[in-house]
């Protein structure tokens, strides 16, 4: 059976640019960058010119740009960054921060942090919360910009205003941290832009390969416990992954969010015919990305999945980066309101690669569902 794919926020099928990058930079610059040869040279020249490009996407300056195996490690760069400190404060994370997040809470109490999380109503954190909560003892804010499981766009300029304004008050600085993963290609967020001091990418999720992802930072903004090998100026050790990266900087700049246009008529054709069969439609109208719609059917999430499946659809309960994914999805509605659809929710996720009759075909298979 040929399956129609809806489960792009998990991970995107590589675009056909990134992988000619990929194979032409392993097979000619193969080279280890630091190397003083003249084929290392060669390598060090094209890893500079990566970051100029994925620096210019993000708006950024190139020194603010770190290579990394993914968003996971660019996350625990940050977070391990508190362990330099020499005396433990307090963070605040969102309800709905991706476990790569939020899976630190247990970890940095242990150690003496104070972590408390920040409310989402309907799957939105509030700048006010934000700022009520923020205290002289607050040493970090996580607040993700796209959510992963309901699509939800956060309000990051005036989250980082809330933030500032707590910073000045209290004369102590405050890191900002946003996981930008879901926002790269969706939305116009460049952190360049705001008042952000951490954020993190990740290749897989724009049509690039996986194993590679990019860390932004403001100068100056962290220390790491290990400096390793020195590569990345200390930020992130180890052989720089070249073929991975050009093949990120190509899918980068292969980016059109032109392409939201089409995306969005297919999110409204799956809204309608889901108010047309009576499924509950989850992710918000305004202020939602529409490459990730949740849905609740009267189906167990599983049942509901395999029948999807059947109908040659594939779709998810939710995050798929964890064996427990349907368990941290659940997590995630409950802490936006929908505690009754939790069970029942799935996610569907769209991507260029998609067309008009896959949706078409992903329509008929949620009314037959219904019926």
């Amino acid at each position: 059976m040929e399956y129609h794919y809806f489960d792009n926020a998990a991970t995107t099928r590589i675009a056909s640019g990134a992988l000619e990058a990929y194979n032409r930079t392993s097979l000619d610059c193969f080279a280890n960058p630091s190397a003083s040869h003249s084929e290392g040279h060669r390598s060090a020249a094209l890893l500079s010119r990566c970051r100029q490009s994925a620096a210019s996407a993000l708006c950024a300056q190139e020194r603010s740009v770190f290579f990394t195996s993914g968003a996971t490690e660019s996350i625990n760069i940050v977070m391990s960054s508190l362990l330099c400190s020499k005396r433990p404060g307090r963070i605040l994370i969102s309800a709905i921060e991706h476990e790569a997040v939020a899976a630190w809470t247990g970890f940095l109490r242990e150690k003496g942090w104070t972590v408390d999380t920040v409310p989402a109503r309907g799957g939105f954190i509030s700048p006010s919360d934000v700022y009520d909560m923020t205290d002289s003892q607050t040493r970090l804010v996580a607040v993700m910009a796209v959510n992963n499981v309901l699509g939800t766009i956060q309000d990051i300029r005036s989250i980082a205003e809330a933030v500032r304004a707590r910073e000045r008050e209290s004369g102590r600085p405050i890191l900002f941290f946003c996981d930008c993963v879901q926002a790269l290609g969706k939305t116009g967020l460049r952190p360049g832009q705001l008042d952000i001091d951490a954020a993190s990418f990740s290749g897989h999720k724009i049509h690039g390969p996986r194993g590679v992802g990019i860390l932004y930072l403001k100068k100056g903004t962290i220390q790491v416990p290990s400096h390793a090998g020195g590569q990345e100026s200390g930020i992130r050790g180890g052989t720089e992954n070249l073929p991975a990266i050009a093949a990120l900087a190509a899918a980068m700049e292969a980016l059109d969010i032109a392409d939201q246009q089409k995306v969005t008529v297919w999110n409204r054709l799956i809204r309608k015919t889901c108010s047309e069969c009576g499924i509950e439609v989850l992710s918000p109208d305004r202020d939602c990305t529409p490459y990730i719609l949740s849905i609740a059917t009267r189906l167990p999430s599983e049942v509901a999945l395999r029948m999807l499946q059947d109908r040659g659809c594939l779709v998810s309960a939710g995050s798929a980066c964890s064996n427990n994914a349907r368990g941290k999805a659940e997590a995630v509605y409950r802490a936006a309101g929908f505690q009754k659809a939790a069970g029942n929710a799935i996610r569907i996720s769209f991507s260029q690669d998609n067309t008009d009759e896959e949706v078409e075909e992903l329509a008929g298979a949620l009314r037959s569902l219904v019926s």
